[in-house]
């Protein structure tokens, strides 16, 4: 990676807000200054309105700070810690307590609204007030950056959500599956970004890490971005996400688009439950071997496959379960999104008439209806076997601690639930 990404040391940062006559100064765990212009008298942590903060130099802040307030002759002061998870807000919130990740700029604050001195809140009831506030680093206190976790469009860029805009916009350093793939994203939403972004796919994922970690500890933000949807779906992410949970950073995700929910939500299928596989093996043989063991489970599963290899994965489909229901889904969100519905095998046979398709393929494939509910049926008839079972054994003296350490040993029941059901059958006898 090229020269590291560090935010500026003790470095200092000076805005300006006015005062308003609803001030009361009264809150008891938080201190506010806000670009809006009105507030309401149940605003009772804001001191300043119409700040000119920048969010982009107040983000580059770490650690703890002085906070100094000033107007018309009075002065007060506090410190504070300032918060990773600060990516611009209208309202500058300084916190009594613990920081939260929404709406915090910076936590442990040692004074609240209520604590300010009097003479200063008096001087901001006059809405021509001019309210100068400093924050200056200390060079003290908790200083590590955090990692995003960013959902990016997967094909219509409108659904890039204002959240993940402001933290590609307050980033210190972007992680990037494919570096042009992100500028050419960049510039066709209009997010501008002084962060420095660097590749970060299945190739360099181990290599970069150590680089990435040190960025953190320094306090640098750090974005995860893809190519398109959310990071480690059969995309990388997975060995710099763990390594920072490992090192004590905060990784905070920034949903958003997915393909995988995106053809869940609209194949119609009974998707309560069920498995993401990604992509299966290439070769026929080992693709029906895992199809099989998917089959078993009786559960719905979803699986990507490229164009290419998509006529193959529905023959072997079509083999081990034909009758088996299946949404597909390509292009989604793009001016081309198609859906098809089917079983297997009928999928099977439609697709190998047409014309290979373009783009990629998200395939959700789950059991028959009837299946589904003959999978109930014998579950129940399971459960009424077991039950007999221990009315039995009971009858026959066998202690309920002996019995419930042997029905532990089934699949799915732990010893606490077997216990339970053994006293319940007895109590009923």
């Amino acid at each position: 990676m090229a020269a590291p990404t560090r935010p500026r040391a003790a470095a200092s940062v000076t805005f300006h807000c006015h005062g308003h006559a609803q001030i009361s100064a009264s809150h008891a765990k938080t201190i506010e200054f806000t670009r809006d212009p009105d507030v309401t008298g149940r605003a009772t942590c804001v001191l300043g309105v119409c700040s000119d903060h920048d969010d982009h130099e107040v983000g580059r802040l770490r650690g703890d700070v002085d906070v100094t307030l000033e107007c018309a002759g009075a002065r007060d002061s506090f410190r504070a810690t300032m918060s990773a998870f600060f990516v611009g807000d209208d309202g500058l919130v300084f916190r009594r307590g613990p920081g939260l990740r929404g709406r915090t700029l910076a936590y442990d604050a040692t004074k609240t609204a209520a604590e300010v001195d009097r003479e200063l809140v008096a001087a901001l009831r006059d809405p021509e007030a001019e309210l100068t506030v400093t924050l200056r680093e200390l060079g003290t206190g908790v200083r590590r950056g955090a990692l995003f976790v960013v959902a990016v469009p997967i094909g219509n860029d409108d659904d890039l959500s204002p959240r993940a805009r402001q933290v590609l916009q307050a980033a210190d350093l972007v992680l990037a599956e494919d570096t042009r793939r992100f500028h050419d994203l960049l510039r066709r939403t209009g997010v501008r970004t002084d962060a420095r972004v660097v590749s970060y796919h299945d190739h360099n994922e181990d290599a970069r890490a150590g680089d990435v970690l040190r960025e953190l500890e320094s306090g640098a933000r750090v974005a995860l971005v893809s190519d398109a949807g959310t990071p480690l779906f059969s995309d990388p992410g997975y060995v710099i996400v763990s390594r920072a949970i490992e090192a004590g950073d905060a990784v905070s995700p920034v949903p958003g688009p997915s393909s995988l929910l995106a053809v869940l939500s609209a194949s119609g299928l009974a998707v309560d439950r069920f498995s993401y596989v990604g992509f299966l093996a290439r070769r026929s043989a080992a693709r029906r071997v895992e199809l099989r063991k998917l089959a078993e489970r009786r559960e719905a599963f979803v699986v990507h496959e490229s164009a290419r290899r998509v006529r193959g994965l529905f023959a072997d489909l079509s083999s081990v379960c034909p009758d088996w229901e299946v949404c597909v889904g390509r292009e989604i969100t793009k001016v081309f999104e198609e859906f098809r519905y089917g079983t297997a095998a009928e999928l099977t046979e439609e697709l190998s008439g047409a014309e290979e398709a373009r783009g990629e393929f998200t395939i959700v494939i789950a059991p028959p209806v009837r299946e589904l509910e003959r999978s109930d049926a014998v579950d129940a008839g399971t459960d009424e076997q077991l039950d007999r079972l221990i009315r039995s054994l009971l009858e026959q003296d066998v202690t309920p601690k002996t019995i419930a350490k042997a029905l532990s040993q089934l699949p799915g029941m732990s010893h606490k639930q077997a216990y339970a059901r053994v006293l319940a059958i007895a109590g009923r006898r």
